[in-house]
């Protein structure tokens, strides 16, 4: 029973992506031209760019049976939906009894990513931004427990969500976070599908100050299937203090991208609240300002 119900969830996401792609055409051609944009430099094959938009839609739509499908996740759908790569990198990392940072980005679907590593044993703390939400029954709907779960409700953070990070690193804990998410103060320019986007290094300040591992962290939803690569350490063990900011966020750039290039249809981050994202509307505010006339 608990089987067929799996294969409903990820039929879901399939109906609703057909559905949203001949209806949301405002979405649609939104995508459309964030494709075009950052996909390629020449004129893209109209039915590529439909395959890529609805994939986008149909990552849409498993975020929205997602609350449902975690609480059931089990061995047996372990074994059946879900592959891991890397996964030894990850245990050798904590064999070093350092924290671990996992710099992961808004590909493929990062909730079910890191609760797959929550039923396999591991203590995963995500790190994400908004309000606390009212907490509902945890058996037939998951939200993000509040124990495990760092919210940033503005910048800066509060004290108390510093010292709540730091503790987690320095206990040699694991925490999950976008490092695509648009906000944070300080960042970096790194180049990424062509253009020049700005990454917060928020996070790797707290990394350094608790000499904490930052392991890339990729997650794929292959169509009802489950991919998770853990990649090496690129920290380089802080050999550079600071100055190793700009080098880990250019790894991690041009790993994203290879991804993204890879499988241009599983970046939700394409509309999320991401570094892309905020390239696309500064770019479109950019043009509307050239567009009036100065007298």
């Amino acid at each position: 029973m608990k089987l067929l119900l799996f294969k409903l969830a990820f039929l879901y996401p399939r109906i609703y992506a057909f559905f949203c792609y001949y209806r949301k055409k405002a979405h649609k051609r939104e995508y459309e031209e964030k494709v075009n944009l950052f996909y390629s430099n020449t004129a893209m094959d109209p039915k590529v760019i439909r395959r890529i938009v609805k994939g986008i839609f149909e990552l849409r739509g498993a975020r929205k049976i997602q609350r449902y499908l975690i609480p059931l996740m089990d061995n047996r759908f372990m074994r059946r939906f879900v592959t891991i790569e890397g996964l030894d990198i990850l245990e050798r990392a904590l064999t070093r009894r350092r924290g671990i940072i996992l710099m992961s980005a808004h590909i493929g679907n990062f909730h079910i990513g890191f609760n797959i590593l929550r039923a396999l044993g591991y203590e995963i703390n995500f790190f994400k931004g908004g309000n606390p939400k009212k907490q509902r029954s945890r058996k037939l709907r998951y939200v993000d427990p509040t124990e495990y779960t760092i919210l940033t409700r503005n910048a800066p953070l509060s004290n108390t969500a510093k010292n709540r990070i730091l503790e987690i690193l320095r206990s040699g804990r694991i925490i999950h976070y976008t490092a695509d998410a648009e906000g944070g103060r300080r960042k970096v320019g790194v180049s990424m599908l062509g253009r020049r986007m700005h990454f917060s290094t928020g996070m790797l300040h707290f990394a350094l100050q608790a000499d904490a591992a930052v392991l890339p962290f990729f997650h794929l939803y292959r169509r009802g299937k489950i991919k998770l690569i853990f990649k090496e350490p690129i920290d380089d063990d802080w050999r550079q203090g600071e100055k190793d900011y700009q080098r880990i966020m250019e790894e991690f750039a041009k790993l994203l991208e290879s991804y993204i290039l890879a499988y241009p249809e599983e970046y939700m981050g394409i509309y999320g609240p991401t570094v892309l994202n905020y390239y696309y509307r500064s770019s479109k505010e950019n043009v509307k300002n050239e567009r009036i006339p100065t007298a």
